[in-house]
């Protein structure tokens, strides 16, 4: 049987109907809510009920007061915070400050107070700075403003001993950045580790943001290294969650390095079937037929037996395999064609997360170029006959449909081949290991 839950106190069920007004869009930013005696009258309850349900909003940042006027929806107009712009390139002489240009291109007035103190610096920026007991720190304090509100802060630590009579040591803008200083003091920083953290803020931290009750924070914490691993900055982004939208962007990088194909040796057995099931499975999703069985793991290690399996790693992790043999599927392939010197192409999976890197591409070239090694004429394959997307793909690689054959009990059927000549030299190279 079950339990119901114990009703939601009534100063909660006021605050839950004015947020539901809010987040809908019912009351836009700065509007007026009702007076507390208002609510009181229309939950027939008593006025320091009404109170107690406004302070919940009050607290949870959606909500203002303002005595004696009352209280109103806390307009928002949050400034897009992007922790990866750190060490993009800037001009060696903007007219304005980075943060500056980009307000002022919203149509936002902005402003900033810049303070320059030599302190001793607190357990959190001495580990990241691996700073000894007793070494001082240059920090540059800023407080940034939009449209007269103060946005955020941005504290930036320094060894004392590295700026020392630098610019950095000045309480003025450096438009072309402090990191270009560092690197001009031969301090150039080429990695950092980003550390966010979201909390309430300290007393300091509310009033330095004049942060009204129950605003939290987020706190981008930012170590920047140089090549030789040597931490010399460390910056304290403090965000307070009303007045921010932290952005990241993230490419899918290229591949580690030339990734290696190798033949699969017997161990591999589960690898050379995790690919295929990871592809079949895409295949399902899309609702191709392709595949649609369980692996063939004797014929799979008859092949990799016979040296015919490879698989492809990058950084060591498999990514894709490949099968390569000279025999011509009689179900398929004509006597007189079968005669000729071929190589066939069968089983070529590639792991979705590295699609689009034309990696497949590159083992078709690997294997034309292996054919043509060893003599033969023709890479050949039989590719799904209601597959059409995959049959476009040979074709756009170089491939000639010979003709579809209706084999029975047999779904693949749709013939191609290309010269062994033939390569598109696109995708990442494969570096060839034998067997240790």
């Amino acid at each position: 049987m079950a339990v119901s839950g114990r009703p939601r106190a009534l100063y909660q069920r006021i605050a839950d109907k004015i947020r539901t007004e809010i987040t809908s869009g019912a009351l836009g930013p700065g509007s007026r809510l009702p007076t507390e005696a208002e609510i009181a009258t229309e939950w027939e309850t008593t006025r320091s009920t009404a109170v107690q349900g406004l302070k919940v909003l009050v607290n949870e940042g959606l909500i203002i007061s303002d005595r004696p006027r009352g209280y109103f929806v806390r307009s928002r107009r949050p400034m897009v915070y992007r922790p990866q712009a750190e060490f993009r390139k800037r001009p060696l002489s903007p007219e304005l400050d980075s943060f500056l240009s980009e307000m002022t291109v919203e149509g936002r007035e902005a402003s900033q107070r810049i303070e320059v103190q030599v302190i001793t610096p607190t357990p959190e920026i001495r580990a990241r700075l691996r700073l000894r007991e007793g070494e001082l720190v240059a920090v540059r304090r800023r407080v940034r403003f939009v449209d007269g509100v103060p946005y955020n802060t941005n504290d930036s630590h320094f060894p004392l001993s590295l700026v020392e009579g630098s610019e950095i040591m000045n309480p003025e803008d450096i438009a072309r950045g402090a990191n270009t200083v560092l690197a001009e003091l031969g301090h150039e920083q080429v990695r950092a580790l980003d550390e966010i953290q979201i909390r309430m803020p300290t007393p300091e931290e509310a009033d330095r943001l004049q942060l009204g009750p129950g605003t939290p924070i987020g706190v981008h914490l930012c170590t920047g290294y140089t090549q030789d691993g040597r931490p010399v900055r460390a910056v304290m982004n403090v965000l307070p969650g009303d007045r921010h939208v932290i952005t990241f962007e993230r490419r899918r990088p290229p591949l580690g390095s030339d990734p290696v194909i190798r033949p699969a040796v017997e161990g591999d057995l589960a690898t050379v079937t995790e690919l295929w099931e990871h592809a079949a499975a895409w295949l399902r999703d899309r609702g191709i037929d392709q595949w649609q069985y369980p692996p063939r793991s004797e014929r799979i290690m008859e092949n990799i037996a016979a040296g015919e399996c490879w698989i492809i790693e990058d950084d060591g992790v498999p990514i894709a395999t490949i099968t390569v043999d000279d025999h011509a599927d009689l179900d398929f392939w004509s006597p007189e064609e079968a005669a000729e010197p071929a190589l066939y192409v069968h089983r070529m999976a590639v792991r979705r997360d590295v699609s689009g890197l034309e990696l497949g591409s590159a083992m078709l070239d690997w294997a034309s170029q292996r054919a043509a090694d060893q003599g033969k004429q023709w890479l050949r394959l039989d590719a799904w006959r209601d597959n059409g997307d995959l049959q476009s793909y040979y074709s756009s690689r170089g491939f000639t449909h010979v003709r579809t054959v209706n084999a029975a009990g047999r779904q693949s059927g749709a013939l191609f081949q290309r010269p062994t000549a033939y390569t598109r030299n696109i995708g990442p190279k494969l570096i060839e290991q034998g067997i240790e």
